[in-house]
């Protein structure tokens, strides 16, 4: 069975004592860069990172504010249109109940007449 993997010069698969070194070596020469590269000493690093949460929490907290305004306008606007259209339902329906009802009065009325004449030819 043939295994695809690589392995060291001396005969075993990666890893082991120097693989641990190199990963330590690395690590304590990465740390050392960031601490000579770093802007500031931890404290300021520490307290500008405080500050800016703080404004991040301030425009989420406005962005907040402004969004339950805009939704309670938008609320308030649907409420509004949704008001007129109902009391307009209402209007429509009362101008057709009140044609329906003149309708069927004035089919009252034909009918009795027609009633009455086709009595009087009797």
């Amino acid at each position: 069975m043939n295994d695809d993997r690589n392995e060291t010069d001396s005969g075993r698969l990666g890893g082991g004592p120097g693989f641990v070194a190199g990963l330590l070596l690395g690590g304590l020469l990465g740390a050392t860069v960031a601490m000579i590269l770093a802007p500031a000493a931890g404290g300021e690093t520490r307290d500008l990172l405080r500050s800016k949460a703080r404004e991040a929490s301030g425009r989420a907290r406005d962005a907040a504010e402004d969004l339950t305004k805009t939704s309670q306008t938008v609320a308030g606007g649907l409420s509004t249109s949704a008001s007129d259209l109902l009391s307009r339902g209402k209007q429509i329906v009362e101008e057709a109940r009140a044609r329906f009802d003149g309708a069927v009065s004035e089919g009252k009325d034909a009918a009795a007449e027609q009633r009455s004449t086709l009595d009087n030819e009797t």
